[in-house]
């Protein structure tokens, strides 16, 4: 049965401020070309610093499209969905950056044990959340789809790559860093152009392309949580040639008699994720990286997942509880300075 909730998103072409926002990101008397769009289920901005570079934008626009087409699940005839649709049956050779993603991802099933999976489709697609279906599953329903979650049952051919599925009714779900890969592959491109200084940005997901054009950090603020409005800013991390991408519980939700349903979704349980954590960021030389991160230290919870977080180089995170406190890995504590003090706390 369908519930009526109180919806908690907006149509997404009015979503114009995203959960981690680029501050400071303009400068007079520079050549730049600016485009947004709609990609990949969220809202994609991209400004490239220099002098003829419109093409490049463009390009760049062209090539998260192509990984859009071969990735969504909303598309019927994508690579993903060609081996969900086989699952049970046979596997499908799909192009090198499909490949590549289900592999990093599976790498990353591993690294957290479990709790980040790309084989959670069938409980992502029961719950609909964010979508005109969203419900709240009984227990049943829930135990049947996680039955068909475990990333150990997806096999890769690296000769032909090939995937295939071991189970009918399996559905991989590239959601949680598709995005990622797709801004490292335009930062890619934007080096083999000779850019010097970029920004892109796609939902959480932000990677900047050097300094700013003066040569100081970029900084992006970071997604209050609690915050009623999107654009409100807990604190700042300055960054250069980084990723910071974000998952929290602000994105998308509904909420049934007080309490927030969320699209984290845990896939030892196919609830969504509860363990203090409501947001959680991780900062990094790969998006690639970070965006499967940001999810697994998400679910992980504070004390997993900084332990995750410390047994990677290069890797640091920011985690806010919802009992208001801050936590920030040692490398990041002189790249991030606090806006709200007074509402919430650095702990280490």
């Amino acid at each position: 049965m369908k519930l009526n909730k109180e919806r908690s998103f907006k149509a997404v072409c009015f979503m114009l401020l995203i959960s981690i926002t680029l501050l400071g990101c303009s400068a007079k008397n520079e050549d730049s070309s600016f485009k947004s769009d709609y990609k990949m289920g969220t809202i994609v901005q991209l400004k490239v610093y220099g002098a003829g570079v419109e093409s490049t934008v463009e390009e760049a626009f062209t090539l998260i499209d192509e990984l859009e087409q071969k990735m969504s699940l909303n598309i019927k005839g994508s690579e993903i969905n060609q081996v969900n649709n086989s699952a049970g049956k046979k596997g499908v050779e799909v192009s090198i950056d499909t490949y590549r993603v289900i592999d990093r991802a599976l790498n990353y099933a591993k690294l957290s044990q479990g709790y980040f999976d790309p084989t959670i489709g069938p409980v992502v697609k029961l719950w609909g959340i964010g979508s005109e279906e969203q419900q709240i599953p009984s227990k049943d329903e829930l135990a049947d789809k996680l039955k068909l979650v475990n990333y150990k049952q997806v096999k890769l051919n690296p000769e032909i790559k090939s995937i295939s599925l071991a189970t009918a009714g399996m559905i991989l779900d590239v959601g949680g860093i598709a995005k990622g890969y797709a801004a490292d592959k335009v930062i890619e491109l934007l080096k083999g152009q000779g850019v010097k200084s970029a920004y892109i940005s796609l939902g959480g997901n932000v990677s900047v392309l050097g300094a700013k054009p003066d040569g100081s950090d970029w900084k992006v603020g970071i997604q209050d949580p609690k915050a009623k409005t999107r654009g409100e800013i807990i604190g700042i991390v300055n960054v250069k040639d980084k990723t910071v991408v974000t998952s929290g519980n602000y994105e998308r939700y509904f909420i049934e008699d007080g309490v927030r349903y969320h699209h984290i979704l845990n896939p030892q349980t196919g609830y969504p994720a509860r363990n203090g954590v409501i947001s959680a960021t991780i900062v990094a030389k790969s998006s690639f990286d970070a965006d499967a991160l940001s999810t697994a230290v998400y679910i992980l919870g504070v004390e997993q997942g900084l332990q995750l977080v410390n047994t990677l180089d290069g890797v640091e995170a920011i985690l806010i509880t919802e009992d208001d406190q801050i936590y920030v890995t040692d490398k990041l504590k002189d790249k991030f300075k606090i806006t709200k003090e007074n509402k919430y706390s650095l702990i280490n």
